[in-house]
């Protein structure tokens, strides 16, 4: 039986590996990626994630990220969980699983290139981050902005490699996007063994473009934003100032009131 992989924060498999990381979290780390959007959206908005972001102010090798959540795995592992790891080319991931479901919490890998940069982003991240009720606990949660930031970073990234920018949803409403990134998904599974590599990457990125389009639109709505704070974020991207504009009208493209009335 193929074991459940997608889920969203009313899982049990989600609330056991939240709930255990976060009892014995560090100060210095904090949750972050798409699960975390669901905290701030109606349940009927809940995307389905396979994954739980982490991050911190530290660069980690993979073993010392183990070590920093080692007694949350344990207490997982007491529960029955086992656990995999693997390191991919952009994260850690330690994949956690049960008789029925699985899911993988993530870490970035942060090259000693890019720390210097990755730790003040980090720090500004730690420092904001949005303490959450939660299954009977907390969660420390990377604030909706830097969410936001970070989803728009990926966008950018996606139309300049895929030029994908020709491919933008015709409707930017909550439910035509769901349909669409379902849509996505259901002609990728049907056609993903005869593409070919680079157009399997196009169609998984699209699928994510869609996502992460929906992800704004949503917290936008729902939670809203503060221009103030997203902006000082995006200026420790100093390879992106000049494409700023460019930047924030693609946000509007999205939403016009994505900062409220600023």
């Amino acid at each position: 039986m193929e074991k459940k992989y997608l889920h969203t924060i009313e899982d049990n498999i989600v609330k056991d590996v939240y709930s255990a990381i976060s009892n014995h979290s560090q100060d210095n780390q904090y949750f972050a990626g798409g699960m975390s959007t669901q905290f701030f959206l109606p349940k009927d908005l809940h995307r389905e994630s396979s994954d739980i972001d982490m991050n911190g102010t530290l660069k980690y090798s993979f073993s010392e990220f183990e070590d920093s959540v080692h007694d949350g795995l344990e207490e997982l592992l007491d529960k029955g969980y086992k656990k995999s790891k693997k390191k991919q080319r952009a994260t850690f991931d330690i994949n956690l699983e049960n008789d029925e479901e699985l899911i993988i919490l993530q870490y970035p890998r942060k090259s000693s290139g890019s720390y210097p940069w990755l730790k003040k982003v980090g720090e500004r991240e730690n420092a904001n981050a949005q303490k959450m009720t939660y299954n009977g606990g907390f969660l420390r949660i990377i604030p909706t902005e830097d969410i936001i930031l970070h989803k728009t970073l990926r966008i950018n990234s996606f139309k300049e490699n895929y030029n994908i920018n020709s491919e933008k949803p015709s409707s930017m409403s909550l439910n035509s996007l769901q349909n669409s990134i379902n849509s996505l998904k259901k002609d990728y599974i049907i056609n993903q063994f005869n593409l070919e590599p680079k157009d399997a990457n196009r169609a998984i990125s699209k699928i994510r473009l869609y996502a992460d389009i929906f992800d704004i639109k949503a917290l936008s709505t729902y939670k809203g934003l503060d221009k103030k704070y997203f902006l000082e974020g995006l200026k420790d991207y100093k390879r992106l100032k000049p494409k700023k504009d460019k930047l924030l009208n693609w946000l509007y493209s999205i939403n016009p009131n994505v900062f409220g009335g600023e």
